[in-house]
């Protein structure tokens, strides 16, 4: 599944603990994956930890506030995904969420370009 990365060399403790939070927040939410196999609620989750740690990662050029939004969408987002992956057969939740992921970043790749 997620296994914790050490930070790089030169991050402060600030940073360490800001990832930390951000793994954190993903994790203990149950609701992310209740509707979900484990296979599915693992790769959902995977996915989800990669992109808070990124988050955590900018919260240099974020507020808190700022930061704690994008973590607040970022589970909504997963919690969207797992309730309509979690719809399908069991054995089809897997690619479910793999289809709905990849949807997502599309969504969010094209609102970056509109956006920049």
């Amino acid at each position: 599944l997620y296994f914790w990365k050490e930070p790089a060399k030169g991050k402060t403790m600030t940073d360490v603990e800001t990832r930390r939070i951000a793994v954190e927040r993903i994790l203990e939410d149950e609701a992310l994956t209740a509707d979900l196999t484990d296979q599915a609620a693992a790769l959902l989750l995977e996915w989800g930890l990669t992109r808070a740690e990124a988050m955590a990662q900018q919260a240099e050029e974020l507020s808190q506030a700022e930061l704690d939004a994008h973590l607040a969408a970022l589970r909504r987002t997963m919690k969207r995904i797992s309730r309509q992956a979690g719809k399908a057969a069991p054995k089809a939740q897997v690619e479910r969420v793999r289809v709905l992921l990849a949807e997502t970043e599309m969504v969010q790749n094209l609102e970056a370009k509109i956006g920049a």
